[in-house]
């Protein structure tokens, strides 16, 4: 959308490809973001319903891969409702950007008590290997294999 709004003013003013060039790709970016967003909306709709079914869902560093998506959404939600202009969609736009700065803190303040309590660096996918101390190789340090 930001491309588009940018080609808008400025193809014109460049004499850049076709006269109609900028207003054609404005409003081909602006149906791309109507179109973004609905798909977004779908994945925002599965992921709270993941996340709801999956209790309890333990705190870990993937935690910090919900926030950069929804703050996108947030921002083009609301650039939406900008270029309509719909108060919806800025509502909506408003809600989102309010719930990544309180999923923001959650996330800050798991990691800190993470780090804190030294569990965020425990890895339980490692849990279940069994490591066998090998012979000690021609240099003189001991291999190790792990076995499942």
């Amino acid at each position: 959308m930001y491309l588009g709004k940018v080609s808008l003013t400025l193809f014109p003013e460049t004499g850049t490809l076709h006269p109609l060039a900028g207003p054609m790709l404005y409003c081909f970016g602006f149906i791309i973001a109507l179109i973004f967003f609905g798909f977004g909306l779908m994945w925002l709709i599965f992921a709270v319903a993941a996340i709801l079914k999956a209790r309890p869902f333990p705190f870990n560093m993937g935690w910090w891969g919900f926030t950069f998506p929804l703050g996108v959404f947030a921002c083009s939600t609301m650039q939406i409702g900008i270029e309509l202009p719909s108060q919806a969609f800025k509502g909506i736009g408003t809600a989102f950007g309010t719930a990544v700065v309180l999923l923001w803190c959650v996330v800050a303040a798991g990691t800190v008590r993470g780090a804190w309590s030294g569990r965020l660096f425990h890895a339980p996918c490692l849990a279940n290997l069994k490591v066998k101390e090998g012979k000690e190789g021609e240099d003189g340090l001991r291999e190790a294999e792990l076995a499942v």
